[in-house]
């Protein structure tokens, strides 16, 4: 009984000094410290303990992977966010993450393969939005178009796929969509001055001038030093 007893208190033992060390790593990154955040877990992660219920490897895998895709180790950010998703495989998170890691390096068809993984898991309006990104920067505006109303469809208050979707209707001359999207999207996030930026150019190709100087104008208030900006209510005002 009393070595029952003491293997309980052991194994309490060690999962509170491991969340203790977790949350010290999760502040050093917040910080900044991305190296110091990676030895903390590296002494935390027990690798053999994977898939053993209750572990806690998914949590420090997924610090992990953020860490060193802060300090640009691509390959060890994917060999954890890979990880995660064999843990706890009915969790989208690394697939989205993982779907951004790869679209902020331009490897478009890596995060649209991920994020689809990810849609097989869970519809999530992220996912969608993902692949919209990835289509949009390969120019291909209607596929975009369409997982960013995808993602709004998940989510009506997904106010960076209107965003993003405005952009893509743009580009495929649609401008009275592309404004109500800008619209919509200025709605949610009325302090967002990309949105109100964006907003301006679609009034403007619609000829509704006023509009277009006025958005540009609130968008200047909340980023004083947008050259962007600055330019385009510049050409407004004449």
């Amino acid at each position: 009984m009393i070595k029952t007893v003491l293997i309980l208190f052991w194994i309490l033992f060690s999962s509170i000094s491991v969340f203790a060390s977790y949350e010290e790593a999760l502040k050093l990154f917040e910080s900044g410290n991305y190296s110091e955040s990676l030895k903390i877990l590296a002494d935390n992660l027990d690798i053999g303990k994977d898939m053993v219920p209750d572990s806690p490897n998914y949590n420090l895998r997924y610090l992990a992977a953020h860490n060193h895709w802060k300090l640009g180790n691509a390959n060890s950010a994917i060999a954890h966010f890979s990880r995660c998703m064999e843990i706890k495989k009915d969790t989208i998170d690394p697939y989205i993450d993982l779907g951004l890691f790869y679209l902020e390096r331009g490897r478009f068809a890596d995060s649209e393969a991920t994020c689809r993984r990810g849609l097989e898991i869970k519809s999530a309006p992220m996912l969608y939005y993902i692949i919209g990104r990835t289509y949009l920067a390969r120019q291909n505006f209607q596929i975009a178009r369409e997982n960013f109303e995808k993602a709004n469809s998940l989510d009506p208050e997904f106010y960076m796929s209107y965003n993003e979707l405005g952009i893509a209707l743009m580009n495929l001359g649609r401008i009275g969509e592309a404004n109500t999207a800008f619209t919509i999207a200025n709605t949610l996030s009325p302090r967002n001055a990309q949105i109100l930026n964006n907003l301006g150019v679609s009034h403007e190709a619609m000829g509704n001038q006023k509009s277009a100087t006025a958005a540009f104008k609130k968008a200047l208030e909340l980023d004083p030093n947008n050259d962007e900006i600055k330019n385009n209510l510049s050409r407004s005002e004449k």
